[in-house]
């Protein structure tokens, strides 16, 4: 009985210390050039439409943010937006268009998800 409860807490603890968990659609190590740094704060999100006059498309995001567990807050719109400003950054866009968030849901695999998604654009 006791193993059964060290096994427990061993399971349990680790995931209890972690509020949220998010998933990206984008694959870090592929990437082909390197790419001029963007800071994340520095990325614009908008729900304008791609424009490609005027824009080049890096790439189409799409992220997750998950609650662990029943008892943590639903994910906000606002930890969304950073996820997206980050996945951008990191392929070198300074903006988000066509971002579209979720209202959160129960899924599969979280008591609380909120998804978002957007292109990836840098100027021409």
């Amino acid at each position: 009985m006791l193993k059964k409860l060290i096994l427990a807490g061993v399971i349990v603890l680790p995931v209890a210390a972690c509020d949220t968990w998010d998933t990206t659609n984008i694959d870090r190590d592929l990437r082909k050039a390197p790419v001029e740094a963007v800071r994340a704060e520095q990325v614009e999100l908008t729900s304008a439409p791609f424009d490609a006059a005027h824009q080049q498309k890096l790439a189409d995001l799409k992220v997750t943010v998950n609650k662990t567990t029943a008892f943590h807050p639903a994910p906000t719109v606002a930890m969304v937006e950073t996820k997206l400003r980050e996945d951008a950054s990191k392929l070198g866009a300074t903006k988000v268009v066509d971002v579209r968030i979720s209202e959160p849901q129960i899924s599969a695999l979280s008591w609380g998800t909120r998804t978002g998604s957007g292109v990836a654009v840098k100027p021409n």
